[in-house]
C-alpha cells in the first residue's frame, strides 16, 4: 500500500481530488480560527522571524497556490524526489530482519536507478521584526522569540533544559500534565500576576537554525504588564539557578523524552531523524546529554539568544498596547 502511493502515476482525476482537500483544509482552517483568536499565531511566528520563503512559508501552501498545481507538475515533483540515494527505510517490530529486507527489495528494488539532480536547499535565514495582527478577543497574546541553535548545534540540550525551566502554565490548566506548579511560567507569572493567565516556553529547532523565546496570554488592558512580565522572564534566566531547581527540570525533560520514545510510532520516526539530520543515531545518548548540562551552560545560552534580534508577534483585541520591538531590546539591555 505504501509503495503504491509513493509510486503510483498521478493522473488528472488524482491531482483534482488533491487540489479541492486542499481547498477543503484551507476552509476548515478559518473556520477554526474564528473559535481560536489565536490558532494561526505558530506559523504567523516563523513568518515573522523568517519571512516568506523557506521556514516561513504556509503549510498548507497559499489559497489560491494549488491551483497551480497540475498533473504534469505533480508527476515531475515524484520523478526527482522519489529516488534511490533520497529514500530512507525504517521498520519497529520486525520480528525477522532478513525476510523485511527481502521484502523491501521486492516492492521497490525495481525503482530505476535515475539520475539524481543535484539539488540544494535554499537554508532558512533569520530576519526577526514585529508582526501585530487583530483578533475579535478580550484577550492579548504576546510571543517573544529569538534566534537560537540548530539541532546540530552542542547548545541543543542547554535549550531544551532552560525551556523545560520555563516551562508552561495555564490558569485553566494548572493540574494537566506538563502544567506543573513549580516551573516558572507557574511560579513567576501564573501564580504571581493576575493578569496572566498561560504562559509558556517556545522552543523550535530546524537543521538550520531555531528559535528561543517564550509567549504570555492575558486581558487586553494589562497588554504592557504582559510584555514586561515576558522580558523580566527571559532575563532571569540568565541569573543564578538553584541546584535543586536544574535537576527538577532535567528530571522532568527526561521522563518526557522516555514516555514519548516508548511508543512504537515515535521511536520510529525518531530514528529516522536522527539518520537524516546526522548520519547516525543519537537518541539512546539523549538522557546523558540532559544530565551533563550545568545552570553556567543555561545562562550562557540564553545570554547569548538574548543579544540577537527579536521577532514580536501581538495577536488579540489590544495589540496597540504592547510595546514596540525596538522597546523590547532596550528593556534587555
Amino acid at each position: 500500500m505504501m509503495v503504491d502511493c509513493a509510486l503510483e502515476p498521478r493522473s488528472v482525476l488524482a491531482s483534482n481530488v488533491a487540489r479541492a482537500k486542499n481547498a477543503k483544509s484551507h476552509e476548515l482552517a478559518e473556520h477554526l480560527a474564528h473559535y481560536d483568536p489565536f490558532f494561526s499565531n505558530e506559523e504567523l511566528l516563523l513568518r515573522t522571524a523568517f519571512g516568506y520563503n523557506t521556514l516561513g512559508m504556509p503549510k498548507l501552501g497559499t489559497h489560491g497556490g494549488v491551483d497551480n498545481i497540475d498533473a504534469r507538475s505533480l508527476q515531475q515533483f515524484m520523478m526527482e524526489n522519489i529516488t534511490p540515494k533520497k529514500c530512507l527505510i525504517v521498520g519497529a517490530g520486525v520480528h525477522n530482519h532478513n525476510e523485511f529486507v527481502d521484502l523491501v527489495k521486492e516492492r521497490i528494488g525495481e525503482i530505476l536507478p535515475v539520475p539524481e539532480h543535484v539539488y540544494e536547499r535554499t537554508p532558512a535565514s533569520y530576519i526577526g521584526g514585529e508582526y501585530r495582527t487583530w483578533a475579535e478577543s478580550p484577550q492579548t497574546n504576546i510571543t517573544l522569540a529569538f534566534e537560537s541553535c540548530p539541532w546540530n548545534s552542542e547548545d541543543i540540550f542547554a535549550s531544551f533544559v532552560a525551556a523545560t525551566i520555563l516551562g508552561n502554565a495555564s490558569s485553566s490548566r494548572r493540574n494537566h500534565p506538563g502544567y506543573g506548579r513549580y516551573n516558572r511560567a507557574s511560579q513567576n507569572l501564573v501564580q504571581k500576576h493576575n493578569y496572566v493567565d498561560r504562559a509558556n516556553a517556545v522552543n523550535h529547532h530546524f537543521s538550520d537554525t531555531g528559535l528561543f523565546g517564550i509567549s504570555v496570554e492575558g486581558p487586553g488592558a494589562n497588554s504592557a504588564d504582559l510584555m514586561k512580565s515576558a522580558v523580566e522572564e527571559l532575563h532571569e534566566l540568565t541569573k543564578h539557578i538553584t541546584s535543586e531547581e536544574l535537576q527538577r527540570a532535567k528530571n522532568h525533560l527526561k521522563m518526557e523524552i522516555a514516555l514519548n520514545n516508548a511508543d512504537h510510532g515515535n521511536r520510529l520516526e525518531e530514528v529516522a531523524r536522527n539518520y537524516m539530520t546526522h548520519g547516525h543515531l543519537t537518541f539512546h545518548q539523549y538522557a546523558e546529554k540532559v544530565d551533563a548540562v550545568t545552570a553556567a551552560d543555561v545562562n550562557r545560552y540564553v545570554s547569548r539568544v538574548l543579544g540577537g534580534k527579536p521577532t514580536l508577534l501581538v495577536t488579540g483585541g489590544a495589540i496597540n498596547l504592547v510595546p514596540a520591538v525596538s522597546d523590547v531590546q532596550r528593556m534587555l539591555n
